[in-house]
């Protein structure tokens, strides 16, 4: 069990784990310790789940077709979307704090860059350049008014 993800009201964990063959996606409920799988059709290698800032979505990294792409999912399993594909591997997904939008690092340019795309997945737009891999990215929280 690896790569824990609090949501944002704190009563939930999503996180991956291989309990059931591959790492796939679950949650705990930190009330009941009840745990359940969220991730069954897509991807056989789930991993870095992050919550949408309203709690309603959780992106991850799925391998499908040899490449890992940018997946989403609602926290019961249901509504699951693919955002990124057909161009190398799109990685660790991490939400804007209006949860507007989505950064993720990728190959697809032969280095890893940092990429930019609307919660959706449209609108992706490489947003680093130059030398050294870029990877993991993480936005700063919302300023408090």
């Amino acid at each position: 069990d690896v790569s824990p993800a609090w949501s944002p009201d704190g009563s939930q964990i999503a996180f991956v784990s291989s309990r059931s063959g591959n790492p796939q996606i679950f949650i705990l409920s930190v009330t009941d310790k009840l745990v359940r799988r969220v991730t069954f059709s897509k991807g056989n290698y789930n991993t870095s789940p992050a919550w949408s800032p309203r709690g309603d979505r959780i992106v991850y990294a799925g391998l499908t077709d040899g490449r890992f792409n940018i997946h989403s999912i609602s926290p019961d399993g249901a509504d699951y979307r693919q955002l990124t594909s057909g161009q190398g591997n799109n990685e660790d997904p991490s939400w804007s704090s209006d949860g507007r939008y989505i950064t993720f690092s990728s190959n697809r340019t032969g280095r890893r860059e940092l990429y930019i795309m609307r919660a959706d997945g449209t609108g992706q737009k490489q947003i680093t350049f130059g030398s050294g891999e870029k990877f993991d990215p993480t936005w700063s929280p919302r300023p408090k008014n």
